[in-house]
């Protein structure tokens, strides 16, 4: 894997530090007002496992005569494979942004399938079937907190998964974390990565800017871009935080040009420098990221372009809009072909998957996640377990294990606590497919240190 190194002689200006010393004392006050109401940690993947072989129960399959005799403790004797519904189940809380417009319905649908295939072809848990409790969440903070509340009262959910985009990630974790609930979140604020109690296994945008930046530099030679972000409150604090990354990798951000989310964006992207390296969209959605291709076709751009892995949605990329475009995404599967891990995900999601699975967009990050939260709950003691016992193996997770995913270990580095994700994938949009012919990318967030500095 290529590590980063970017050079540590550069630094941002100092409103990119105040912006960080403010958001972080936003996301304490924030808590403090919503407080009302084997033995080195190491975790062998299931994927190290070899999977049993599936089969589908004949449909003249009847339940055992349980008038015979009490097998209440006994293990579940009908499919061995099968976790024991006798037993206590462990709960995994997941708050999915699934209603109103911004939503990701493929969180909810994923983690569902693989709850379901852990259920019937690795025993659960611990033998302890797994059960997934679901909030559903809008595209606003509020919803989100409701949400961390209901869970922070609930005494038999000891984890919670917190799927929200933006600033609902920070005003979840900010409830959760007062509370004392270990979260596994979405990583796309700065708060998400330095809050105690909250992990990622998600970049987010510092990470995969980093990523994006290496990438240009080192691989496609860029040294001077255009930076499109969507015109949003939300995007705007990230503008100093992305120029001074890209400076720290040899990577001038010359211009910035925000974009609405009108069908058309041939006006704004027309204006922009056609004679740089590269240009890198950062933006909200993928209607966003298609009007935003349409527009590039127009005008005739013809050098590197990059975006965000919201543009990197299965819609999106199948369209064809995108392709030639490059970007990291959070996992390898199952949207990259090839491999014994893609196959496991593929006949997991077309097996136990609904509707709403999709094979791209957060698919990779909510399967990462199910994985996790089992190997973590199975650690801090199952039925057992509390709240202290998930903090205390959550905080010394590892894993290499976990299918598409790099090797991944809490907590991160320095006061990145939370940065639990090392390593994103580079791919490139081809005839409507990802392909990642440069691979993952180690990523140690403690070479985002200068970030913090004053």
């Amino acid at each position: 894997m290529k590590s980063l190194r970017p050079n540590q002689s550069l630094r941002p200006t100092k409103s990119v530090f105040r912006f960080l010393c403010l958001l972080a004392a936003v996301v304490l006050i924030a808590a403090a007002c919503g407080s009302d109401d084997d033995d080195n940690g190491e975790t062998t993947g299931i994927n190290d496992m070899p999977p049993p072989e599936y089969t589908v129960a004949p449909d003249d399959t009847t339940a055992p005569d349980d008038t015979t005799q009490d097998n209440t403790d006994a293990p579940n004797v009908t499919d061995p494979n099968a976790a024991n519904d006798a037993l206590e189940p462990v709960k995994v809380g997941l708050i999915a942004q699934d209603e109103e417009l911004f939503a990701f319905p493929e969180v909810r649908a994923v983690s569902q399938a693989f709850v379901d295939y852990f259920n019937a072809e690795h025993a659960g848990a611990g033998g302890h079937r797994i059960e997934l409790v679901v909030c559903g969440a809008g595209d606003s903070p509020e919803s989100h907190v409701g949400c961390a509340q209901e869970f922070a009262n609930d005494d038999s959910v000891h984890l919670v998964v917190s799927a929200g985009f933006g600033a609902n990630s920070a005003a979840a974790s900010s409830v959760l974390a007062e509370t004392g609930v270990p979260t596994i979140t979405l990583g796309n604020d700065f708060a998400d990565f330095l809050t105690p109690g909250v992990f990622t296994f998600d970049p987010g945008l510092p990470g995969l800017a980093q990523v994006f930046f290496v990438f240009m530099s080192e691989t496609r030679g860029d040294t001077e871009i255009t930076l499109f972000i969507a015109d949003d409150p939300a995007f705007e604090p990230f503008v100093p935080a992305l120029e001074a990354i890209g400076a720290a990798n040899g990577v001038t951000v010359n211009e910035v040009i925000r974009l609405g989310f009108e069908p058309d964006l041939t006006g704004p992207i027309s204006a922009a420098n056609l004679d740089n390296d590269g240009w890198m969209f950062v933006l909200g959605d993928g209607a966003q990221c298609t009007a935003s291709a349409a527009a590039v076709e127009t005008v005739g751009y013809s050098g590197h372009l990059y975006a965000n892995d919201l543009c990197l949605g299965q819609d999106v990329v199948e369209s064809g809009v995108v392709d030639g475009w490059s970007g990291p995404i959070v996992s390898a599967a199952p949207t990259v072909d090839g491999g014994e891990d893609v196959e496991l995900i593929n006949r997991v999601l077309d097996t136990y998957g609904d509707a709403g699975v999709q094979t791209a967009g957060l698919a990779g990050w909510a399967l990462a996640n199910i994985y996790a939260a089992r190997d973590v709950l199975t650690d801090a003691g199952l039925a057992d377990s509390t709240r202290e016992t998930v903090m205390e193996a959550l905080s010394s997770y590892s894993s290499d294990g976990i299918p598409g995913l790099g090797p991944v270990s809490c907590p991160g580095p320095s006061a990145w606590t939370g940065a639990c994700n090392m390593a994103p994938l580079m791919v490139t949009v081809d005839n409507g497919e990802l392909i990642s012919p440069d691979g993952f990318v180690q990523l140690d967030f403690s070479e985002l240190d200068f970030l913090l500095e004053g």
